[in-house]
């Protein structure tokens, strides 16, 4: 079971808006607000795709033709405004297809990527740079390094079958511990890790191609990974609990319970935050 690297997506997450809530904490304050904006896209910062015209001055003598073609000559990425009611829709969908409680996947989809919200801001490149520095330092193993390089790959394939621009491709950024970013979309799936279920994935999505961007995609796969786990299709509690930490760890520790307990807290709550 390769190790699922998303602390850096969590880990941000939490610890910005300390989402380690106790169970019975009530909905108010700023922090709850802003908590609620941010799952609302409110915070979410606007970044803007410049398309650089070729190398070209943008003067007025080119026509609106012209643009217009050479922008649809231009690969595409990935769509970033995601609202919580297309997160919602699918992880219905996605529960309807795997047996997978749907109260549980939202709880999954806020802490993984604040619904949909926050699935990468880095660049892949970005990521590279960041997990090389941390090998030349001794902080990432010479094993960690080379599967980075295999995902690194993976993601350049993945890119190419999608017609996206793997340079303009945003995942999660390096964490802060000895570990690499790059996991992709809602779900927060590492290449590797997708590759493994894009079979499963393409058969429920009725698609051969199916994109870790994509939310439809992104929800089944999550559904998909947890259901892996005996018991989590009949909704015990436990299994979920279990199913989360292998998410997240590919292991059982009870070190991975403070994430286990988030999901469960969010999956009850997740409905204050969409209201």
């Amino acid at each position: 079971m390769v190790y699922r690297l998303i602390f850096s997506a969590v880990l941000v997450f939490s610890s910005v808006f300390m989402l380690a809530i106790p169970a019975e904490a009530e909905a108010s304050g700023s922090l709850w607000q802003n908590l609620v904006d941010f799952a609302k896209g409110r915070l979410v910062e606007e970044k803007k795709i410049i398309i650089e015209n070729g190398g070209k001055n943008d003067d007025q003598s080119e026509s609106i033709g012209e643009k217009r073609k050479e922008d649809k000559n231009k690969k595409d990425i990935p769509e970033d405004d995601i609202s919580v009611e297309e997160i919602e829709k699918q992880a219905e969908f996605a529960s309807s297809a795997t047996g997978v409680r749907k109260d549980f996947l939202m709880g999954m989809l806020v802490v993984e990527s604040a619904l949909g919200q926050n699935t990468g801001k880095c660049t892949y490149q970005e990521v590279e740079e960041g997990a090389k520095k941390a090998h030349e330092e001794g902080r990432l193993s010479k094993k960690a390094w080379n599967t980075f390089q295999e995902r690194k790959k993976t993601i350049q394939d993945l890119a190419e079958k999608l017609d996206y621009d793997y340079e303009k491709l945003k995942v999660s950024c390096n964490p802060s511990y000895a570990g690499t970013g790059g996991a992709m979309g809602v779900g927060q799936f590492m290449p590797d890790t997708w590759l493994e279920y894009e079979d499963r994935i393409a058969e429920i999505v009725d698609n051969d191609n199916p994109d870790p961007w994509s939310v439809r995609d992104g929800t089944v796969a999550m559904a998909l990974k947890v259901s892996d786990v005996p018991g989590v299709r009949e909704h015990n509690t436990s299994a979920e609990m279990v199913a989360s930490k292998m998410y997240l760890s590919g292991t059982t520790s009870s070190q991975y319970n403070w994430y286990a307990n988030e999901i469960q807290y969010w999956s009850r709550n997740y409905q204050k935050l969409i209201g």
